[in-house]
């Protein structure tokens, strides 16, 4: 860690506040140079591409002086530069920069997103952990926390990273922990709970969609009051679904996760589709399935659904629903907020189709 680092870990500089505290900008980076100590030292700050901020002092030589950096710096003349230096740097941070939940920009862009989907705020309730944060549901519960940990307490992580732990179906704990950036759970139930790395590893979609389902998972009887909205596949190559719905807007299906009645169900067809095509509402669920299994899929028990929307035109391919985190579907998966939301605007969707 730097003095710099130490001071601006949880900051952000605001560019137009940079501009107008004197700060140059040259080509990506914003430069500011300040005379301390007498006007006989110059404290040069820079804030690189990435929104980073270091600093250097040179003397009346040009040379760099860090004689002031270690802490408890030795002599009367280091330890003025540090106390102007550092004077400097906290008057920056106070007209320059915003305060921010959490180090890492992945962290900050979740939190932002819990926010807005949720409008929870993460709550620090940890005297031992101040840096922790809780994020509970309407009724109190816990769906996310967000910690720092350190290097070496997730496997093969070698340095300080903030992650995230959130709540996982049961039944699809193995899926889960099969994707980069997934551990079992830091300090928590490793068989209800995962840790993600917020390191952009995964990717911000991927992210929300884990925080939505640990949220519906949470909300228990809360959400035994709204309907659930789930993506399933379908391989084209077992059943003709075309065919199906073409006969009767009504089929039984293999039921493998928690769907209830009213739910909502998005089809995805795999190749050579590869998208998205059919919006259904179950209608029956837990239909114990009596006959033989001896195919390619094992059935334990059925679901009734009833078409309620085609979508045509192959906009919901696997481009496009990979940037809402929806990739590698091979089991039933909760529908992501934001990849619903633009499936209602790209087909104009009446509310009652999906509320």
């Amino acid at each position: 860690m730097s003095l710099e680092s130490d001071l601006f870990e949880k900051m952000r500089p605001d560019t137009g506040r940079l501009v107008d505290y004197g700060f140059k900008k040259n080509d990506n980076q914003y430069v500011l140079d300040r005379m301390i100590c007498g006007e006989t030292m110059k404290a040069r700050i820079i804030i690189d591409e990435s929104l980073h901020i270091s600093g250097r002092v040179y003397d009346d030589f040009d040379e760099e002086y860090v004689a002031f950096r270690p802490e408890g710096a030795r002599g009367e003349f280091a330890a003025r530069v540090r106390m102007e230096y550092i004077d400097l740097l906290e008057d920056i941070a106070r007209h320059c920069f915003v305060k921010v939940p959490f180090v890492s920009d992945q962290a900050n862009r979740i939190n932002d997103y819990i926010f807005s989907a949720y409008h929870n705020v993460p709550e620090y309730i940890f005297a031992k952990f101040p840096g922790y944060a809780v994020y509970r549901n309407d009724s109190g519960k816990w769906y996310g926390l967000i910690a720092e940990v350190p290097a070496g307490t997730l496997p093969e992580v070698n340095e300080k990273k903030e992650i995230i732990n959130i709540r996982v179906d049961s039944s699809d704990m193995a899926e889960i922990l099969n994707l980069p950036g997934i551990f079992p759970a830091f300090h928590m139930n490793k068989k209800n709970w995962v840790t993600a790395v917020l390191d952009d590893t995964l990717s911000d979609a991927e992210i929300k969609n884990l925080v939505d389902q640990s949220h519906e998972l949470i909300s228990g009887g809360k959400a035994n009051l709204i309907r659930s909205e789930w993506i399933i596949p379908s391989n084209p190559k077992y059943f003709d679904l075309d065919h199906a719905f073409s006969v009767s807007e009504l089929l039984y299906w293999k039921q493998s996760s928690k769907v209830r009645v009213g739910d909502l169900v998005y089809i995805y067809s795999g190749m050579p589709f590869g998208e998205i095509r059919w919006l259904c509402e179950a209608v029956e669920t837990d239909l114990p399935y009596k006959g033989a299994n001896d195919g390619p899929v094992h059935f334990e028990k059925l679901m009734r659904l009833k078409m309620i929307r085609f979508f045509d035109g192959h906009l919901l391919n696997r481009k496009m629903i990979a940037r809402y985190g929806v990739t590698n579907i091979r089991g039933p998966r909760y529908m992501p907020k934001e990849l619903k939301e633009e499936i209602i605007r790209l087909y104009n969707l009446e509310e009652n189709e999906n509320e």
